[in-house]
């Protein structure tokens, strides 16, 4: 039901790359874990409440602990990115000081995340999943009315994405969020509406990427400045950085132009 049984598969699987050191594999995991929650939340109806919630609940702190690694995986690679052949080397220098810092965060991360892995609790969540997925327990409108359910769950979702709009760097956030629970609960039900799910889909992805993008460069700025203020660095560092830091504003910025457009686009 809703792909369940599939994406929980690819989770588990993901999770023993997570091990093995599998490339990509807590990004992987990580869109596993929202995308079984975005189905849970968006078809809520057809669940049963209370197990529904725990089983949302359970994965919402391992999408937590996954989330931790992925974000300084990120800021490492955004941090690189910065540099160029044309770089001067006291910048190169302390960009590359940042990006050990971040790494040596990701390294420890990943590690404690290895260790809750290979842990019991974490045995039984996954027996638990595959158990919910392989059998859901449905409540009376999932046994039912299960297109009913699905319709409005849509509906429903389409209509928080354009609830919360704002200006705010916290506002958008909430923005992305419903757009990415609308994309996944979407592309859980293509097989079943067609090319109508496709399409929102699709239009939620928009504008999710977006706002990701933007909130990714907002916080490198703000982390490119905290850094070089709590250190002691040479003018042309300082200067440098700060350059940088205005440049991922300005590329910011930039990706709001045609916000709009998306966001109207995402309709039923």
């Amino acid at each position: 039901m809703y792909g369940l049984v599939g994406v929980s598969a690819e989770l588990a699987e993901q999770l023993v790359a997570i091990e093995t050191d599998g490339d990509d594999a807590v990004h992987q995991a990580r869109t596993r874990v929202r995308r079984l929650r975005s189905i849970l939340s968006v078809y809520g109806k057809a669940f049963d409440r209370d197990a529904r919630h725990a089983m949302r609940d359970r994965l919402k702190r391992l999408g937590t602990r996954l989330g931790r690694v992925r974000d300084a995986e990120v800021r490492a690679r955004d941090l690189e990115a910065l540099l160029d052949a044309d770089s001067p080397p006291d910048l190169v220098d302390a960009v590359q000081a940042l990006v050990a810092e971040v790494r040596a965060e990701y390294d420890r991360g990943r590690e404690a995340l290895v260790r809750h892995l290979r842990g019991r609790a974490h045995r039984q969540l996954m027996a638990d999943l595959q158990r919910f997925a392989a059998d859901p327990p449905l409540a009376k409108p999932g046994r039912r009315h299960s297109r009913r359910v699905t319709r409005k769950g849509l509906a429903r979702a389409v209509a928080r994405v354009h609830e919360r709009t704002g200006s705010s760097l916290a506002e958008r956030h909430e923005t992305r969020k419903a757009a990415r629970r609308l994309r996944y609960a979407a592309e859980a039900v293509v097989d079943d509406v067609g090319r109508e799910a496709v399409r929102v889909a699709a239009a939620a992805e928009a504008v999710h990427d977006a706002l990701g993008d933007h909130r990714d460069l907002v916080l490198l700025a703000r982390h490119l400045r905290a850094s070089a203020a709590k250190r002691p660095l040479s003018p042309a560092a300082t200067t440098g950085i700060a350059l940088l830091a205005t440049e991922c504003d300005t590329r910011a910025q930039e990706l709001l132009a045609g916000l709009e457009a998306k966001l109207d686009a995402v309709e039923t």
